[in-house]
């Protein structure tokens, strides 16, 4: 009678032969790019996506500084000329109250630019360390076979993204955020998030779970390595996303 762990062995060893096929497609590098595009896109609009989800859940409004309003030591100094914009500038009161929601949505927004460019970043930091674990492990395959396999993984960072601005959703949905400064609403924030470590984390571990499955076929294609080879590398860098995603 087989054992648990040779039924379960059987059906990844099904699915890693298909994914080792599938990078031996001429079309393998094609699709490594149009991943690296549909996942800094997907990136950028979860980015939008979760100061959507501030706008939306987020019904507060909070006392900042006036931005209108030149800094207290220029209005003392140039505060009293009649004829002087500043002067009137000056005549702003010194806080005003805004819709917190709406603030850190455009907070939000403000770091759209590290999506853009975080993602083609991480490809290239993940495609490099892969290939120099490659290497050590007996690999033979370049660097730009490399960036292939990188390419590929970059799926599961879309779905972890997909995943990440759904629950922040789903407990900011069910929190009672007060506060009447933003010092405040960020210790609400923060408490609400920190809930919601269970689901990202798993979301963390399916995402990794993914990106194994890639990376062994992967190499298997790309490297020439066996499969076991191919397997303690994957594991390698899995066990340091999940510490990473652990912190």
């Amino acid at each position: 009678m087989p054992s648990p762990l040779a039924a379960l062995a059987s059906p990844i060893d099904g699915l890693l032969d298909r994914v080792r096929d599938a990078f031996e497609s001429p079309w393998a590098g094609t699709v490594a790019v149009a991943t690296l595009v549909v996942v800094t896109i997907g990136t950028a609009f979860g980015i939008v996506a979760l100061g959507g989800v501030f706008d939306a859940t987020v019904d507060q409004r909070i006392t900042v500084d006036n931005p209108d309003r030149p800094p207290e030591s220029t209005c003392e100094t140039f505060g009293d000329d009649a004829d002087s914009l500043i002067a009137e500038r000056c005549d702003e009161p010194e806080q005003i109250d805004v819709d917190a929601g709406a603030e850190l949505r455009d907070a939000a927004t403000g770091y759209l630019h590290y999506g853009l460019i975080g993602v083609p970043v991480w490809w290239a930091l993940f495609a490099l360390a892969l290939h120099g674990g490659a290497r050590v492990a007996g690999g033979s395959g370049s660097v730009g076979d490399s960036f292939v396999i990188a390419g590929w993984a970059l799926v599961g960072e879309l779905f972890r993204v997909i995943a990440g601005v759904a629950a922040i959703w789903v407990v900011l949905s069910n929190a009672a955020i007060t506060g009447s400064t933003f010092e405040a609403l960020a210790d609400g924030l923060v408490a609400a998030i920190t809930s919601a470590t269970g689901p990202l984390l798993v979301a963390s571990a399916v995402a990794i779970a993914v990106q194994w499955v890639i990376v062994v076929g992967g190499l298997e294609a790309e490297h020439d390595l066996n499969r076991g080879a191919a397997a303690g590398v994957a594991t390698f860098f899995a066990a340091a996303g999940f510490l990473l995603a652990a912190v």
